[in-house]
């Protein structure tokens, strides 16, 4: 048994995890932890490992069964709700994610390149407009990656502030149960009612397509839909934020990987590799991925019994040493090897296409507009997001 979960990090060091998994990873790479409720599921940190628990269909993310691992108050408070469609038995997930599919798949994305770009560039031109230093998080990463996902699904931008509020909430370890059911039974009822608009009057979205052709025809319930959506827009936009201004900061401290950057960014296959590197070496979704065993498995010589809950953690398998050398080291020449980042299995990101094209143009298109961009105040001043499922900041005052 190790210590309660989450280990503790060294804030001095924000873009690396906890030191404890390296020496977990090495000596005890299946181990018991202990949650906030008394429960002590399995954690996994080690790569290997890890893509095998997440590819394992014995291993489920069906919140409902016993044993389930919630590692927070607010993560509990869904149990009370109707469960977006990644939380439900797998034959459940599988119809729903493939209504999604082609709506989220790579040729598709890849069209909305363009606009994206404009998204960028006006969300760039109103921060180079205004004072200085600056918020990156509220004066860009988080106003273009909300602009895209409320452009994607039919959502008013204008609702964005209220709506970020709520994820907020329900992301933080910090939230009361009662709170974190407010929040979702607030962003719940707002997407019903998107969802009952859009069936009477379906719009050219997301959100208008899968009314008009899944809930108007009784193949998906008004508020199955509305479970679906209110998890693309959570999903959608704050972990796509978090990674611009922690991929940013780690950019900036490592000045000499931002000049092979800067060298490599008109050149699409390396950009994409070292969009990868950023993902790998700031893996944001720091809360490991819950799964509950539906029966007895062995995984990396550990016999996990039915009903025992499993946290596999993906920062820490992305910092393996076994399988990325030197993985403390951020290179944006590294070889590729697929990392965890956006999840492994039939639960990878249904977004994957989407994050990936943001976080090209962000970073292409930030550094060479705002060539002198810089920190405003020393890494130890920047509010950190510290008991969250995210790894992320408060704000990230900057300056040019």
């Amino acid at each position: 048994m190790t210590d309660s979960y989450p280990l503790p990090k060294d804030w001095r060091c924000p873009l690396d995890p906890p030191a404890a998994y390296k020496q977990l990873r090495k000596e005890a790479p299946m181990t018991r932890v202990r949650v906030w409720d008394g429960s002590t599921p399995w954690l996994i940190t080690r790569y290997d490992h890890a893509t095998e628990a997440l590819g394992d269909p014995r291993l489920s993310l069906d919140f409902r069964l016993p044993g389930f691992p919630h590692t927070s108050p607010s993560s509990a408070a869904r149990l009370e709700r109707t469960l977006p469609f990644p939380f439900r038995p797998d034959s459940e997930y599988r119809v729903q994610r493939a209504m999604l599919v082609q709506e989220f798949s790579p040729r598709r994305m890849e069209t909305l390149r363009p606009r994206i770009q404009s998204i960028v560039d006006e969300t760039l031109d109103t921060m180079l407009a205004g004072p200085r230093p600056v918020d990156l998080l509220a004066a860009f990463a988080l106003p273009m990656a909300i602009r895209v996902i409320c452009e994607l699904l039919g959502v008013s931008y204008d609702d964005y502030v209220y709506l970020h509020g709520l994820s907020c909430t329900i992301g933080s370890r910090d939230s009361t149960k009662d709170a974190a059911g407010r929040a979702l039974d607030e962003m719940e009822g707002y997407f019903q009612r998107l969802v009952e608009e859009n069936v009477r009057n379906p719009s050219d979205t997301l959100i208008g397509r899968i009314a008009a052709e899944h809930v108007r025809r009784g193949t998906l319930s008004a508020q199955d839909a509305a479970a679906m959506f209110q998890m693309l827009f959570h999903a959608g936009h704050g972990p796509t934020a978090y990674m611009i201004c922690m991929g940013t900061m780690a950019l900036l401290l490592h000045p000499e990987q931002l000049g092979e950057l800067r060298a490599i960014a008109d050149e699409p296959s390396k950009l994409s590799a070292a969009v990868q590197e950023l993902l790998r070496y700031v893996t944001v979704s720091n809360s490991g991925r819950q799964r509950v065993a539906t029966e007895d498995i062995t995984l990396g010589g550990q016999l996990i019994r039915a009903g025992e809950g499993v946290l596999v953690q993906t920062d820490s398998a992305n910092r393996d040493e076994t399988v990325f050398p030197d993985p403390d080291r951020m290179d944006i020449h590294r070889p590729p090897h697929r990392n965890l980042a956006l999840g492994h299995g039939i639960h990878l990101c249904t977004g994957r296409a989407l994050a990936l094209i943001e976080l090209e143009v962000v970073f292409r298109t930030l550094f060479q507009r705002v060539p002198t961009l810089r920190l405003a105040v020393p890494v130890e001043d920047i509010p950190f997001k510290q008991n969250d499922n995210l790894l992320g900041v408060h704000e990230m005052p900057v300056t040019w």
